[in-house]
């Protein structure tokens, strides 16, 4: 069995109702055909790039699924058929692009893997951390409560904190130039 995705535009102005038959639609004639769904995406209203029977905006739909090579037929019979859908495509993936897709699957999962260990060793760490924090808590307050403590008042005066020097006088010069003051 080969794997297939077909990704259908149908007409924005359906009510989410009929969207929802349509992918129904789709999905019913590929499992009467012996096929298996794998994914199904509802990428939402989206605008097209030109206009298609004078319409700007199209909803978007991406099915994934296995088969064999009558189910992508059927199909386009089905979107021939069906005055909503504004255009579609339906293609076969090649060995390169299953290898692809396999290899991103290994890569997320051993990443979730990861992540997972990562997260436990974090919160076994942060326990630890804890009850040696706990340990330590414990020991500073045994030690504090063994020695009984004097108090000690100290009787403190207030005093400035700069003492103010008293300004120098300087001979003030009188306005004026010397021959002012010669005449």
């Amino acid at each position: 069995m080969a794997i297939y995705e077909t990704v259908v535009i149908l007409d924005s102005l359906l009510p989410p109702k009929e969207i929802d038959e349509a992918v129904e639609r789709f999905s019913q004639i590929i499992t009467e055909n012996g096929g298996t769904i794998r994914k199904v995406d509802k990428w939402g209203k989206r605008r097209l790039a030109y206009e298609i029977q004078k319409k700007q905006y199209g909803f978007y739909i991406a099915i994934e699924f296995e088969g064999e090579g009558n189910i992508p037929k059927a199909l386009q019979s089905e979107y021939n058929y069906t005055d909503s859908v504004l255009r579609y495509l339906t293609y076969r993936y090649d060995k390169h692009q299953l290898r692809a897709m396999a290899k991103a699957a290994a890569r997320q999962s051993a990443l979730e893997i990861s992540s997972a260990a990562a997260a436990e060793e974090a919160s076994a760490a942060a326990q630890v951390e804890e009850k040696a924090e706990a340990a330590v808590e414990t020991e500073v307050v045994e030690e504090t409560t063994t020695e009984p403590t004097e108090s000690v008042v100290e009787e403190t005066t207030t005093e400035p904190a700069a003492e103010e020097t008293p300004a120098e006088e300087t001979p003030v010069e009188e306005a004026g130039t010397e021959e002012e003051k010669n005449d």
